[in-house]
């Protein structure tokens, strides 16, 4: 797990610093640990579920979409959907069966 900081204007600070936690080439959790929300969509992605499937998700579950923050533009390895990090961790119980070894280190 490393530590990092990107900068990007959807934040007031205008950066976001971050933990991040590689799962194998392509993917990384990344947690923002200042506002506690976590990269959804990298996480979506290590399952091998496709990222335009986050929409018909959250469409499914309507109390997610207060929580829901995007990040578009900027640093391409940020962009995508962010979730406070404890409805990530209920909601990777449910398609992250496959890693979930993995997730150990993050989620407990």
């Amino acid at each position: 797990i490393s530590k990092k900081k990107y900068s990007t204007n959807v934040d007031e600070r205008n950066y976001l610093t971050v933990f991040e936690y590689k799962l194998n080439d392509n993917n990384w959790i990344i947690w923002d640990y200042s506002t506690g929300y976590v990269f959804f969509t990298g996480l979506w992605k290590s399952c091998g579920n496709n990222k335009t499937d986050i929409v018909k998700l959250v469409e499914n579950f309507p109390n997610l979409s207060n929580a829901v923050k995007r990040v578009r533009g900027g640093f391409l390895k940020i962009q995508g959907t962010w979730l406070p990090f404890d409805i990530v961790k209920n909601l990777a119980k449910n398609f992250c069966f496959n890693i979930r070894y993995c997730l150990i280190p993050i989620f407990g």
